[in-house]
């Protein structure tokens, strides 16, 4: 970070496009204020404390722990040695910043999969997690209640000497009035064909995320440049002042460099429609009854099978032992109603196998509360860690087979297993990374068990099968370089017949809607496929005709899906 002090005296403060009057003290951290000191012991003081060149000292707090005080009266400068060491620690930073976080700074940060307990504090905030053995940095969502991954957090350009547009090359000024070190051209392609040459100023030591993201909400532009517009900030600077910690509103944070070049010196973006529902980002979940209540109710009536003659005489040692029935489901619900230990609790193996004994063994006509405590269990960040994946794959495969063996009549007509099954599986996208790749790796299954639920007569099981569509295409089009068009195609064929039975409510069908357009807007292949099928099958007319009758939101979703197939 760095503390810029401008000398206003003699009309020196470079409002000419300069830095006549600006001197920039480098921290070895990010400065977290600044604050005018007057000295006590001074005579010369008077009650306008600041209306002296005696007055000119002030106090900086920075990220490193330290206070200090700097003046322009020689009787108080440091002794060289001093100097020297608070110069050392300024390059000592900036070499830190080249290299990147090191292992240990890694290993303090919050894991990526317990996100879900790291609450933003306002659009757009970064914050940094640590995924695998990485630090990646990831923004907030007001609208979805979710963090959304920006990018790997690595060491920053080290600058030097070049051409036109190379890093380190920048030139400073003024823009609206505010004196930046570091003034740099963007050019945005206009409908007309025309272009619009606009500009963004930079300090070093500010974080490239909050300038971009204040830049785009400036300008309205869209959201998906921020990464884009921050990678351009960093290699044109060659240094972004911002290390693992440097910000005390947890925004600390830069991302990867990309290998785009801007070599001659203007960042070039193309024109992208902005739509203020689609894509889908996050997840939404079904979260309610994880409360000692709740599961209490849930444990009951597992207990109440597990003593039933059905269990209890089977042959096959279905039945659970004391030691799970009572043990274990004991220690998982008290587990699981601590929601605010999320972060450090966590989930045995034993536990997660009490589980999916239930699940793959119990049938249909008992395993239905031991759904209902995965739907719970799933959203446990250790429970649905990373090497967790060949576990909730059993899981899952145990629901749906258990959801499709009821057969097309009884999806339509049960309740309890193919809602608790479409709850299931739509939180397993957000639960942990093991369980969203086991549901990535079962998708072909997910859909059409989805698609068999469809016709269900139950507006609680309707609004879960519109949620696992919503989920899926949230997560296809986060990891949009594995999407398969054959997917997205199906999504297409599945809310077509959502939207065509006129049986499901504006809630479900807005949240149906939007899982559409998510889709459509997949990039490459499989997005060009679904606008192309979309088309062929005038589903967007459809979707007009409907929209029309749920309400503003739906009427606003279908129109962003108007502009898409336009």
């Amino acid at each position: 970070g760095n503390v810029i002090v401008w000398d206003i005296s003699n009309n020196r403060s470079g409002s000419n496009g300069g830095n006549g009057g600006v001197q920039i003290i480098p921290h070895p951290g990010c400065v977290w204020s600044v604050t005018p000191f007057v000295d006590p012991n001074n005579n010369n003081n008077n009650d306008n404390h600041y209306s002296s060149n005696a007055h000119t000292d002030f106090l900086t707090t920075c990220h490193d722990g330290h206070i200090r005080h700097f003046t322009r009266n020689n009787s108080l400068i440091a002794p060289p040695s001093v100097l020297a060491s608070f110069q050392q620690s300024v390059e000592a930073h900036r070499t830190q910043q080249h290299k990147g976080p090191t292992a240990e700074e890694i290993a303090k940060l919050p894991q990526w999969e317990m996100n879900a307990l790291t609450q933003g504090r306002s659009e757009g905030q970064v914050q940094l997690f640590r995924k695998g053995d990485k630090a990646i940095a990831a923004q907030w969502s007001m609208d979805s209640r979710t963090w959304i991954e920006v990018g790997e957090v690595t060491g920053t350009n080290s600058g030097g000497s070049g051409g036109r547009g190379a890093p380190g090359t920048t030139q400073s000024g003024t823009i609206n009035g505010k004196f930046y070190q570091h003034v740099l051209p963007i050019e945005i392609d206009l409908p007309s064909g025309g272009l619009q040459t606009l500009q963004i100023g930079y300090n070093t030591g500010e974080n490239p995320f909050v300038v971009a993201q204040n830049f785009i909400d400036e300008h309205m532009l869209n959201q998906g440049y921020l990464g884009q517009i921050a990678d351009y900030i960093r290699q044109r600077v060659g240094e972004t002042g911002v290390v693992l910690g440097g910000d005390v509103g947890g925004a600390g944070a830069t991302g990867a460099a990309t290998n785009n070049s801007f070599g001659n010196g203007v960042m070039p973006m193309e024109t992208t429609p902005i739509y203020n529902h689609l894509p889908m980002k996050g997840y939404k979940l079904f979260d309610s009854g994880i409360d000692k209540k709740g599961l209490g109710k849930v444990l009951q009536k597992i207990r109440e099978f597990n003593d039933s003659d059905a269990i209890s005489n089977a042959t096959d040692s279905r039945q659970l032992k004391p030691n799970e029935s009572i043990d274990l489901l004991n220690s998982l619900s008290n587990t699981l109603a601590t929601t605010n230990r999320y972060h450090s609790s966590t989930v045995s193996n034993a536990e997660l196998n009490t589980l999916s004994k239930m699940i793959t063994a119990w049938g249909a006509s008992h395993s239905f509360p031991a759904l209902d405590l995965a739907r719970m269990t799933v959203l446990h960040p250790d429970a649905a860690r990373e090497d967790r994946r060949g576990y909730w794959e059993e899981v899952l495969n145990g629901a749906l087979d258990t959801c499709l063996g009821l057969g097309s009549e009884g999806m339509g007509k049960e309740v309890a297993v193919p809602m608790l099954t479409m709850r299931l599986l739509a939180n397993s996208y957000k639960g942990g990374i093991g369980s969203a790749e086991a549901a990535w790796g079962l998708m072909d299954r997910i859909l059409e068990c989805t698609e068999g639920c469809v016709p269900s007569g139950n507006k609680n099981v309707r609004l879960s099968v519109a949620t696992v569509l919503l989920n899926t295409s949230s997560y296809m089009h986060a990891s949009s370089t594995r999407s398969s068009s054959s997917a997205a195609v199906r999504i297409l064929d599945i809310v077509g017949n959502i939207v065509g039975c006129g049986a499901y409510e504006s809630e479900a069908i807005v949240r149906s809607l939007v899982a559409l357009g998510t889709v459509l807007l997949l990039p490459g292949e499989s997005g060009m496929e679904a606008k192309r099928v979309t088309n062929e099958r005038s589903i967007g007319s459809m979707l007009e005709r409907v929209a029309s009758m749920h309400g503003d939101m739906a009427k606003a979703v279908s129109s962003e899906i108007s502009s898409i197939l336009s």
